[in-house]
């Protein structure tokens, strides 16, 4: 977000941030308790139901094709059990595959396990899933983290990534 406010010409340091659970941040912005939210899916699907306006996207705005999450295990383990280690890689692949290629079935499982309205199911907008890291991107993060001191110690990406 710093960055966003960086490019369009603001200064970071004057933005005061307030954390919220994201089910609590559509009726924080309707009630005018703050004046921006960076929301995720669901809560954006809500938000721009109750008439709010995208102004910055920090996940598509910091970074083409932007990793977000990644798995991690320790080195202990992956050298312990290397046969767990694939198939976990795999079966976590062919999920991604899946996911990225049948929307509709995502919608339906999101159900399984989440209370999120159909009509809110039906106009949420779904990210890609890469089975691979975007490196390009996490050096990107890294060096905003550091710009803005959100590091105690810089991540050694090299010895993070595989």
């Amino acid at each position: 977000m710093r960055e966003a406010v960086r490019k369009d010409g603001g200064d970071p340091s004057a933005v005061h941030f307030v954390e919220l659970a994201f089910d609590q941040m559509p009726a924080a912005l309707a009630k005018g308790q703050i004046d921006a939210a960076q929301v995720v899916e669901p809560a954006l699907a809500t938000v721009k139901a109750q008439g709010g306006t995208v102004i910055a996207s920090n996940y598509v705005d910091t970074a083409a094709k932007l990793t977000v999450a990644m798995y991690f295990a320790s080195t202990q383990y992956t050298q312990a059990h290397p046969d767990i280690v694939k198939k976990f890689q795999a079966a976590t692949a062919e999920s991604l595959t899946y996911a990225n290629s049948h929307p509709d079935d995502v919608r339906q499982i999101l159900t399984t396990y989440t209370k999120i309205p159909q009509a809110t199911l039906d106009t949420m907008v779904l990210p890609d899933w890469p089975a691979e890291p975007n490196r390009t991107s996490l050096d990107t993060l890294a060096q905003l983290g550091e710009k803005d001191g959100l590091f105690k110690k810089n991540p050694d990406l090299d010895a993070l990534l595989p």
